[in-house]
């Protein structure tokens, strides 16, 4: 019992020392302790600087790096001209009595005097409708197209799931367009004067219609619809003082035109005898006019007054012209000789210029191409102006069309091929 008290009691004299000399050296012991915990937060602070250095290194690299990919691809694609051309999907579709064909978003529309076919891009039957036409000619804008018999007296209005509405009218036919919404507008010939009629995506007529005459407004050579079917861009030729003049005029048929006079919000006089054979709407604000000498660009911002923002005079022949729902262009020089190709912007600001050398029959716009052919030759060209591929295909070619890329759609008599460049 005594040696277990003599043991209590010197373990708690040496608890009482161990208090009294952690209080003797207490401050030394907290510095010590704080300078060491300042050291870990340096080596801390200077690791997370480093790893933070680090990151940021890496990602300028990667951003470099693919900067210079974007750039290597837009190179590339802008300079890279394919040596050949290969077939990966081919399908029969008929060919009928007098074909046509319309690129109809990234599908195709085909008719023919029995009926139209509307194909997807792999070839696949979407839809067909049958009538009887003499002289079928086509317009698309956005989800729906329209097919008139020229000088007939029949309009289908279709959409990308059938037919929605079959117009029969009283006058022979000579014009057609359609807006994005269905609303069709068509050029009606009399023996006295010449009608502009309006019909819904039913066939309904509409209660709006222009009608003139020569020696009024003019004779109509070509109108275009907004694509929201709310402005109407007409090409007259019209008499004064017994010379033949020509003028661009638009309407707006939507509230904004109704109090004011014929719904006439526009007229340009400016083309004096240089007739206007071709007027085209790019966008709901935007519109150019092709006329003999000239292109015309015009800003439809404020939709109760149009502007002419651009005319480029082209001193050369004008060959072909071209138009998409972006770009407006033209192709010049005389027959037998190498010709010009100048493209525009919606603004009439100059996308590029470039020399063409293949002779060919048709031309066009389609995506971010500009395409030539003739028989069973094709040349393709970027929006850069150079030339991606230039060869023959394997049959005839009624049309080629863009997928974006290197793919393709042609189209012959008999079939629909995709096309793939390499």
């Amino acid at each position: 019992m005594e040696n277990r008290r003599e043991r209590e009691s010197r373990k708690q004299k040496l608890r009482e020392r161990m208090i009294d000399n952690e209080r003797m050296d207490g401050g030394g012991y907290a510095d010590e302790m704080a300078a060491a915990a300042g050291e870990e937060a340096e080596r801390i602070r200077r690791a997370r600087k480093k790893r933070k250095r680090l990151r940021a290194v890496i990602i300028c690299l990667l951003a470099a790096v693919a900067a210079a990919g974007f750039l290597g691809y837009r190179y590339y694609e802008r300079h890279h001209q394919y040596q050949s051309c290969r077939v990966v999907w081919e399908k029969e579709i008929g060919e009928g009595s007098f074909s046509g064909y319309e690129q109809y978003g990234e599908n195709v529309l085909k008719y023919t005097r029995d009926g139209a076919v509307y194909y997807s891009r792999t070839g696949e039957e979407i839809w067909n409708q049958a009538y009887e036409m003499q002289s079928p000619f086509a317009s698309t804008s956005g989800d729906y197209a329209v097919i008139a018999d020229r000088n007939g007296y029949s309009i289908y209005i279709c959409d990308k799931s059938g037919c929605q509405g079959v117009v029969t009218t009283t006058l022979p036919i000579s014009k057609v367009a359609v807006s994005s919404t269905g609303v069709t507008v068509a050029i009606l010939e009399d023996s006295q004067s010449n009608y502009i009629a309006f019909y819904d995506k039913s066939g309904t007529k509409l209660q709006i219609e222009v009608q003139t005459t020569l020696s009024g407004n003019g004779y109509p050579l070509d109108l275009s619809i907004s694509p929201n079917g709310m402005l109407l861009m007409v090409s007259y030729v019209y008499l004064d003082e017994g010379a033949m003049q020509n003028q661009v005029v638009f309407y707006n048929f939507d509230e904004e035109g109704q109090n004011i006079k014929d719904r006439l919000i526009g007229g340009f006089r400016e083309y004096g005898s240089s007739m206007v054979a071709k007027v085209q709407f790019l966008d709901n604000t935007h519109a150019c006019a092709f006329a003999e000498d000239r292109i015309c660009f015009y800003s439809l911002e404020n939709t109760v007054q149009p502007e002419m923002i651009r005319q480029i005079d082209v001193e050369d022949e004008i060959a072909s012209i071209l138009y998409s729902d972006q770009y407006a262009g033209v192709i010049t020089g005389a027959s037998g000789e190498d010709k010009t190709m100048t493209v525009y912007g919606k603004d009439g600001d100059q996308v590029f210029e470039t020399a063409v050398s293949m002779g060919y029959d048709e031309a066009g716009i389609s995506g971010s191409s500009v395409i030539l052919y003739r028989e069973a030759e094709c040349a393709i060209y970027n929006m850069s102006g150079n030339l991606k591929y230039q060869g023959t295909l394997d049959g005839s070619i009624a049309k080629v069309i863009g997928l974006g890329g290197n793919r393709y759609i042609q189209i012959t008599p008999q079939a629909m091929k995709g096309l793939e460049l390499r």
